[in-house]
């Protein structure tokens, strides 16, 4: 099944076929919140990485949900493993990305993200809702997880392994002066600077102008020119794991096939002393 969807390919009719659920989460740089000014799609729910979506257990903010927790919030919206589900976000894409990545660690086969999201489906002026399904609306079911074989997640242990040896290339979602240590990270307590030897590739770059995925052709190109081989194992990074799924689909896409995502990020590896840390200035 194909990872993204353009609006090009849906329509309201076609919108019966899916589960649309947005997915949600504030702006961790400029603090703006995730609100649904403009409306939903037609017959959306919701999950907010910011509350149910994550596992709060420890001091990480996005850290992923336990594939039995998943299935459990999968499971009372009315979403089974069979269950076709169409994923969007309201910035563009930013944070869809997580949730589909997340979907498949746990066996998802039906998963697509809506690229664009709901600024590509504003702009064709597709029809939107004031409201998410209800309660009443929906009719819990048992989410029964299983074996992935195409996307993974990784500790900061799996980085470390991985730092000093040739073949798997660590890449950096976060924006170039947080990738060089010119700027202060915006989550408190962070040092700033990157990993040993990875690669940074902003997660904005790999959009165009309208926020949607460049062409699988445009981003081999990218990351060839970035002297990124893609042939051989990656790791992706971000600020807290979210934007990494952005830079790890478009991986997929321009045809990778071992793609990893560092589940803590910048937020775990930043915050502990142990794990090393460069920056531009570092000689």
């Amino acid at each position: 099944m194909q990872r993204f969807i353009s609006v090009e390919e849906l329509s309201p009719a076609s919108l019966a076929d899916w589960q649309i659920v947005l997915v949600s989460m504030s702006n961790p740089v400029s603090g703006e919140a995730d609100t649904a000014k403009d409306g939903y799609l037609p017959d959306s729910v919701k999950i907010d990485l910011d509350a149910e979506g994550s596992d709060h257990s420890c001091e990480l903010p996005h850290r992923r949900l336990t594939p039995e927790s998943l299935s459990a919030l999968l499971g009372s919206l009315g979403i089974t493993e069979s269950t076709p589900v169409l994923l969007y976000d309201n910035y563009g894409l930013f944070c869809a990305p997580r949730l589909w990545w997340m979907l498949k660690s746990i066996g998802h086969q039906r998963v697509a993200v809506l690229n664009g999201g709901l600024p590509a489906w504003k702009a064709k002026g597709l029809p939107l809702v004031t409201d998410l399904k209800t309660d009443a609306e929906l009719t819990p079911v048992t989410y029964t997880p299983s074996e992935s074989h195409l996307v993974d997640f990784c500790d900061a242990e799996g980085v470390l392994s991985v730092l000093d040896k040739p073949g798997t290339t660590v890449v950096d979602a976060r924006s170039r002066p947080r990738f060089n240590g010119e700027v202060a990270e915006p989550r408190p307590g962070l040092r700033s600077g990157h990993m040993p030897g990875a690669k940074n590739v902003p997660f904005t770059e790999l959009l165009t102008e309208q926020k949607t995925l460049h062409s699988s052709a445009a981003l081999t190109t990218y990351f060839k020119r970035n002297d990124i081989d893609i042939t051989q194992p990656v790791i992706c990074s971000c600020g807290s794991g979210v934007t990494a799924c952005v830079v790890g689909m478009a991986a997929l896409e321009a045809g990778a096939s071992q793609v990893t995502v560092y589940d803590g990020s910048w937020a775990e590896w930043g915050a502990e002393p142990r794990f090393p840390v460069e920056t531009n200035n570092d000689e």
